[in-house]
């Protein structure tokens, strides 16, 4: 937004390369204020509101490196800053001086990275072109998002800590404090506004007020007539996704849009065995006696296995289990008392249903010829013994007993 809060810049491809535009908030024809084939990203107004600041690798010979331009709202030819190369770029509130990140941000593909070119934030003085970095700690850190929101004070987002926080420089003091203290997910994007930092985090939109030094999480809604939530008739084969057939081979069992439904093979009715909108029944199995059905449900909210007795009563038994989350492929034991199964992490279980025990039994490591599987996974007749495939360290699938 410009300052005072009329003009909107941004950065689109509406002509088919990317370029810097001009609207009106109350919407409007866009206008256009780069031309250059190169790649133009708005970073900011200019403190007077007269000019649009972005970067841009027009200037770069080996297009590594991006530099800083200005152009006027009114359009014209863009003026390049006297900085060698920036990425991220904001001004001081009197335009004086300028605080920026020299290099791209390595930790967007390689999280905690503390290589050569992890991003730091200089100050830059129009006056002199003198230079000053905001201080790091001796194992290297990234900082970036500066936001010069005082005349003496630049808030910034850094992993000095561990995840992304919010962090304050004094210029004066030269000293650097923490804002925020949050560790379970960083803090991954922010945004200056009057007096207050808008910023990203676990997937919410948080404002951290800098005068109160506190930080308050936003409730956003927005009012639709939501058509996709809407009760209605589903029907098709697209929506079949888990198959087994019973022992008898009189009847399947279907997973169709999160129910476990079965259907005859030549008379009969279809039936609904689960009948739960609202929860995702997953990877049916028929019992090798006939009598139960196995399959996942996230019934709880958290994925587990049910057991359903087929019949009249539909009875059903449902087990917690030990694993990371997501489960498939159940096979049941031919004597129909275990069950084994695979999870996300790539490993290999087995469940006693009676005793409700699970047993981990390997675990896939994450390379080998070809898709890792937990699908290889079968009973011997007697119901005594698994065989199982892994991938080994040379690279060869290998069977387990």
């Amino acid at each position: 937004f410009s300052p005072d809060g009329k003009l909107l810049a941004y950065t689109a491809q509406y002509d088919g390369n990317t370029d810097v535009y001009l609207v009106p908030v109350e919407g409007g024809v866009p206008k256009r204020l780069t031309y250059h084939p190169s790649g133009d990203m708005v970073l900011a107004f200019t403190p007077d509101g007269s000019s649009v600041l972005f970067r841009s690798a027009r200037s770069s010979f080996t297009n590594r490196h991006a530099q800083l331009f200005t152009v006027s709202i009114t359009g014209g030819f863009p003026t390049k800053l006297p900085i060698p190369n920036a990425y991220k770029a904001c001004y001081s509130p009197d335009g004086k001086r300028m605080a920026y990140t020299p290099l791209g941000e390595r930790f967007l593909q390689w999280k905690n990275y503390r290589g050569g070119t992890v991003s730091r934030i200089w100050l830059y003085n129009k006056s002199d072109h003198a230079v000053q970095q905001i201080p790091q700690p001796k194992r290297r850190c990234n900082d970036t998002d500066p936001m010069w929101m005082e005349a003496n004070t630049v808030f910034f987002r850094s992993d000095r800590s561990g995840e992304f926080n919010l962090f304050a420089y004094d210029v004066k003091k030269k000293s650097v404090r923490q804002l925020t203290e949050y560790a379970d997910f960083p803090i991954v994007s922010s945004a200056a506004g009057p007096g207050i930092i808008i910023f990203e985090q676990a997937g919410r939109l948080h404002v951290y007020d800098i005068a109160a030094k506190k930080t308050e999480t936003l409730k956003v809604g927005v009012a639709a007539e939501l058509l996709e939530t809407r009760p209605r008739y589903i029907k098709g084969t697209n929506y079949v996704r888990g198959v087994d057939i019973s022992p008898s081979g009189s009847r399947a069992v279907f997973e169709f849009r999160g129910e476990i439904v079965t259907l005859p093979a030549e008379k009969g009715d279809p039936r609904n065995l689960t009948l739960s909108p609202g929860v995702h029944e997953r990877s049916p199995a028929w019992s090798p006696d006939g009598k139960s059905i196995a399959y996942f449900s996230d019934e709880s909210g958290n994925y587990e296995l049910h057991v359903r007795r087929v019949g009249k009563q539909s009875a059903v038994k449902k087990y917690k289990l030990p694993g990371s989350g997501f489960y498939l492929n159940p096979r049941w034991s031919p004597d129909s008392k275990l069950i084994c199964y695979g999870d996300n992490s790539l490993s290999y279980y087995w469940i006693d249903l009676e005793s409700g025990v699970s047993t981990k039994i390997g675990q896939q490591p994450l390379y080998g010829p070809g898709p890792v599987r937990t699908n290889e996974c079968q009973w011997s007749p007697d119901s005594k013994w698994i065989v199982y495939t892994l991938n080994s360290a040379t690279y060869f699938r290998t069977l387990h007993l």
